[in-house]
């Protein structure tokens, strides 16, 4: 497995399942192999031989592509070394079959904002050239109650005008 395939398979799963992603952490997330995926032993041998050659690495500037509905062609996909502001995606690494043909995934967003963020790992599985999400795992949403939030300003409001009024 080299980084190229790597990004290969990255670049086709974006693009048959239409995943919009403007900026990614240039970190990946670690993603612990599960007997959910339904990888055989071969498959978990291989996994963790690319975990060991590839523990250090850094998603590359100018690698990934996604598609722009606006100017209607794919982009290279911005990659963030500080991911601490604005919507980030994070990407683990992929768990690639020993035959190329599965691949789980982690895909998790945060907009380091009050409304919060939202995630899933995925099972894609190629049939016929293309991948396909066959599962997903662990998805999640998560918000925060406008209500709490609004009540929140209200009263830091009614503490400030307190204060000078």
């Amino acid at each position: 497995m080299t980084k190229d395939e790597v990004y290969q398979i990255l670049n086709e799963i974006i693009a048959d399942d239409s995943l919009r992603l403007y900026t990614v952490c240039w970190q990946f997330d670690n993603l612990p192999v599960s007997n959910d995926y339904g990888l055989s032993d071969q498959d978990k041998k291989f996994i963790d031989k690319q975990k060991a050659a590839f523990k250090d690495s850094k998603l590359e500037p100018n690698k990934l592509k996604s598609y722009s509905r606006k100017k209607r062609k794919f982009d290279f996909i911005e990659i963030d070394t500080t991911c601490n502001a604005g919507i980030i995606n994070r990407l683990s690494f992929p768990l690639i079959s020993a035959d190329r043909q599965r691949v789980v995934i982690k895909n998790t967003q945060d907009c380091h904002c009050m409304l919060g963020g939202q995630g899933s790992t995925d099972l894609y599985i190629k049939h016929n050239g293309h991948w396909k999400k066959e599962k997903s795992f662990d998805q999640w949403i998560s918000k925060t109650n406008m209500m709490d939030s609004s009540a929140r300003l209200a009263q830091e409001a009614t503490l400030v005008w307190q204060k000078t009024g």
